[in-house]
């Protein structure tokens, strides 16, 4: 900042401390005592289970410990395995069997004596099998094999959004305090007029009406303000949420960010990265190309398929009354088996499935041209409110500028009896509005790109690492002015 800037921002510190004095009365200053006595309780309070944290650390924190994201990674897991599951179609199966039986009979005869019959037998049976040729088991490999692609896509879809929903709830959180702070600004100038107002009132020095006029902006500004810190406490929580830890954002966008527009040239080359990188185009081309697997695979219901076996069987018996062989003694057989299965007619069960999947990959495909589509229009929407938010900024720091050198002029004029309290409470009320509207446009614009990164599957630790580094702790803060200083040094 140059001798001059610098010069301008001191002279506009001190001009702020007298645009919105608080001269204390016995009552205010008792409330302000007790205001401070909770705030530093409830500081306290946070500072126990809080822990300072910047946006670096928030991200990282919610890609170990979001349960969402360990949901996706188990789930993926789970998916490879069916893998595992189809991969034991191409590999042999090999049986084992073991009996044995106990027979004792006793036979009853008119003539002669009783006929008894007590043996037993026993044996084993061992079975080789091989599927020589099924196409349904290649295709049903290749079906699982996309599967588990889509799976891996949904879970870095799932990381990309983990990151996505902590970085903007950061920003949210920023923008809202950035909100609070301003409000707080002008609450404390409300209060501290009308308690000036008040006190002429009393004296006769002005008309009564004008205590009412400062009472409805006071109380106006305070349901704002209360609105904006129950939204904080919303924000936080949801947070800590996502992250899964208490946490106390403490990092700010630095006053020098450059909030620049995307250029056409540029546009054109995150739009060709958003159709070769977005999750949500990657995963509708995969339901595409796994319907398309699966009508293989349905098809192949019709082809023959051909199996082999060997089978040894071994048994023992000592049957004495057996009449046919054998009776007693020991059988050894070797049995080979190949089989053909040629299907011919199920009753149209896979005539139906196959017909079925045809109009699964018409839909697949009307699915992913819709992705396309909207995918498209959600690029151009970002870039339109990025580039928006940008040359917003520029006109809002020139609205600030005038509205601040309004404002100071007014305040003058009110002093000398010129211009009503009405005029300086519009003038006020017009430039607090405008500080709110710079801060939503600023931290905005980094919601907007987060989301841009998001959307062409650009969104990592490295593209948070960029916009982190343009950030400082916001103990950092040389001053606690609700106008930033260094629009009036410009």
């Amino acid at each position: 900042m140059s001798s001059v800037s610098r010069t301008k921002v001191m002279k506009s510190s001190k001009l702020l401390k007298n645009t919105w004095p608080f001269k204390r009365s016995v009552n205010t200053t008792s409330a302000l005592s007790c205001a401070l006595v909770s705030l530093t309780l409830l500081s306290c309070g946070v500072s126990s289970y809080s822990q300072a944290a910047d946006l670096l650390e928030v991200v990282d924190s919610a890609l170990q410990q979001n349960l969402s994201l360990s949901s996706a990674e188990t789930r993926l897991k789970s998916s490879q395995y069916d893998l595992d599951i189809n991969r034991g179609k191409f590999l042999p199966s090999l049986d084992l069997s073991a009996n044995t039986r106990w027979n004792d009979s006793a036979t009853h005869q008119e003539t002669g004596g009783e006929a008894n019959n007590r043996y037993n037998n026993h044996g084993v049976n061992v079975t080789l099998s091989q599927t020589l040729f099924d196409l349904g088991d290649l295709y049903s490999q290749a079906s699982t094999q996309v599967s588990v692609d889509t799976e891996t896509l949904r879970t870095e879809q799932t990381r990309q959004s983990i990151i996505r929903d902590a970085s903007t709830t950061y920003f949210e959180y920023l923008k809202n305090n950035a909100q609070i702070r301003a409000t707080q600004a002008e609450y404390n100038s409300s209060a501290a007029r009308l308690t000036f107002i008040t006190r002429n009132v009393e004296l006769g020095n002005v008309a009564g009406t004008e205590k009412y006029e400062v009472m409805a902006q006071k109380e106006k500004t305070a349901n704002t303000l209360r609105s904006l810190k129950k939204d904080q406490r919303v924000i936080l929580t949801k947070l800590e949420n996502i992250v899964q830890q208490p946490l106390n954002p403490d990092h700010d966008l630095q006053s020098t960010i450059q909030f620049n527009e995307i250029t056409a040239t540029r546009q054109r080359q995150l739009n060709e990265i958003m159709y070769t990188s977005g999750y949500d185009l990657l995963i509708a081309q995969q339901e595409v190309k796994r319907n398309r697997q699966s009508l293989k695979e349905t098809g192949a219901t019709f082809a023959p398929s051909l199996k082999g076996s060997v089978g040894y069987t071994y048994d023992n018996t000592n049957d004495a009354s057996a009449n046919v062989f054998p009776n007693n003694g020991t059988t050894e057989e070797a049995v080979y088996t190949l089989t053909l299965d040629v299907p011919i007619f199920n009753g149209g069960k896979d005539y139906y499935r196959y017909a079925q999947n045809k109009v699964n990959i018409e839909r697949a495909e009307i699915d992913l041209q819709d992705s396309k589509q909207q995918s498209q229009q959600a690029f151009d929407t970002f870039i339109y409110d990025i580039n928006d938010y940008s040359a917003s900024l520029r006109s809002l720091t020139t609205i600030i500028q005038a509205n601040y050198a309004s404002y100071k002029g007014i305040q003058k004029a009110h002093k000398l009896g010129t211009r009503t309290i009405t005029d300086l409470l519009s003038a006020e009320s017009k430039l607090f509005s405008s500080i709110r509207d710079y801060e939503n446009a600023r931290y905005d614009y980094i919601i907007a790109l987060v989301q841009l990164n998001e959307l062409i599957g650009n969104l990592n630790l490295s593209t948070i690492g960029k916009i982190a580094a343009q950030m400082s702790p916001t103990s950092d803060s040389k001053t606690d002015s609700p106008i930033p200083l260094h629009l009036l040094a410009q």
